[in-house]
């Protein structure tokens, strides 16, 4: 018994001591680590990369074409941009001073604005966004606010002026009597007059244009007659109260820069002659003047007019059996008026 107990001790000793040394023979279980969870010395540190945004591109603008008749003008931008209709911009001026123009069509980089408030731009006139902004509703407003914008076209216009013309020269009159005959120089002085006009023009910035025009000046006294010939000089009074009206039927061409325009032209005279008595008989017509003018637009519809007006006329007396052909005279002087177009 006791043998057999010593043997049982003796075989468990064994296998314990055997798989001790299978436990110390067996290889070691690998653990895979991922590479990333500690990253060695030869690899970097991956950080994200944020790309900042560019700086925006500066856009610049400046006029490329004007079109006068219509109050339009084209805006060219260094950049194609995107802006609302009725977007405010003004177009800086030579002198400094700045204008308002405002947009009605975009397209890329070529942009369309109504220039109803800017006088004397050029091509290359820069142009900038206005930094106060107005909604389409303000800009109505200030539209029915501000006076009306000049009128493209045939306008109608009405004028007063004043002519210093007082004068009437008659340089080769021919007398016919049993006297004797022969060339006189011949003036009649008359008053000065008041008068008013009616025209139809058409008077573009930066083009030639046209003006039709119907003048009256009535009752200009005929006060004194002056004869100069190969016998010497003879003057004397008018008494027979003798007045002369006339119409002036004129047509001129004219060309226009922005606020002052020149009109040069020919005109026709209507004189209407009236006198108390006369022992002889007058006859008193027109003939064809000349006329030059310089006009400055104070608004869209009004302006200061001053001329210098030749209107040409022919003449014939008879008395008796004595008649003098007066021929071709002129009435010639200064005048300056205003006038406000519709």
């Amino acid at each position: 018994m006791k043998k057999a107990f010593l043997f049982l001790c003796s075989f468990l000793l064994t296998l314990s001591v055997a798989a001790q040394e299978e436990s110390m023979n067996a290889p070691e279980e690998s653990v895979s680590v991922p590479s990333t969870t500690f990253p060695s010395e030869n690899t970097k540190e991956q950080v994200p990369i944020i790309s900042a945004p560019a700086d925006s591109m500066k856009v610049t603008y400046k006029i490329k074409q004007i079109i006068n008749s219509h109050n339009i003008v084209l805006v060219e931008s260094s950049h194609p941009v995107l802006a609302p209709v009725g977007k405010l911009f003004l177009a800086t001026l030579k002198d400094g001073s700045q204008c308002s123009l405002i947009l009605s069509e975009a397209e890329n980089n070529m942009l369309t604005m109504e220039s109803h408030d800017c006088s004397g731009l050029t091509i290359g006139t820069p142009v900038e966004a206005s930094l106060v902004k107005l909604s389409n509703k303000e800009i109505r407003s200030f539209r029915e606010d501000e006076p009306s914008a000049e009128k493209s076209g045939y306008r109608l216009g009405l004028s007063v002026y004043y002519s210093t013309a007082d004068k009437v020269e008659f340089k080769d009159a021919y007398i016919f009597s049993f006297s004797g005959s022969g060339y006189v120089n011949s003036t009649y002085t008359v008053d000065t007059s008041a008068g008013l006009g009616l025209s139809y023009s058409k008077l573009e910035p930066q083009s030639w244009g046209t003006v039709w025009s119907l003048f009256w000046e009535p009752k200009r006294q005929i006060k004194s007659l002056k004869i100069t010939g190969p016998g010497g000089t003879l003057s004397g009074n008018v008494t027979n109260n003798a007045e002369i009206t006339l119409f002036i039927l004129e047509g001129a061409m004219a060309y226009r820069w922005e606020n002052i325009y020149l009109p040069f032209g020919l005109n026709y005279t209507v004189p209407f002659l009236t006198y108390s008595y006369s022992t002889g008989s007058w006859n008193l017509t027109g003939s064809l003047g000349a006329y030059v003018g310089l006009g400055v637009l104070l608004t869209p519809s009004s302006a200061l007019e001053l001329f210098i007006r030749s209107v040409g006329f022919e003449m014939q007396v008879t008395d008796g059996t004595d008649r003098i052909d007066f021929q071709r005279g002129t009435l010639t002087g200064f005048g300056f008026g205003w006038k406000y177009s519709f």
